[in-house]
């Protein structure tokens, strides 16, 4: 399968931002996919495999933050990402069961 790239823009939408409990959840999903996949803010990039690294976004509620993906499964990283944000991290003990993602 030959590699992709993928960006998608979001809002975020918690009302702390991209605090700790999200960007813990939004980790261990991304870390399921062997893409690369980063989260742009501002003029900021990170590693969306990284909690610490996004905490350092300091991206608060109503952010526009952009995945970019890059891989054999970046489409189905950003679609698992976005329903993630999409359910507002809802799914608060098991971000598995707000996206089908591959299994690690």
């Amino acid at each position: 399968m030959a590699e992709v790239f993928v960006t998608q823009t979001f809002v975020v939408s918690t009302e702390n931002g991209l605090h700790i409990r999200p960007a813990e959840q939004l980790a261990r999903l991304a870390n399921r996919f062997a893409s690369q996949i980063g989260l742009i803010y501002e003029s900021q990039r990170v590693d969306a495999k990284s909690i610490m690294e996004m905490l350092t976004l300091g991206a608060a509620h109503g952010s526009n933050v952009v995945i970019e993906a890059r891989g054999v499964d970046a489409r189905e990283a950003v679609d698992a990402i976005l329903a993630l944000v999409d359910s507002e991290f809802s799914s608060a003990s098991d971000p598995e069961s707000a996206a089908n993602g591959p299994s690690s």
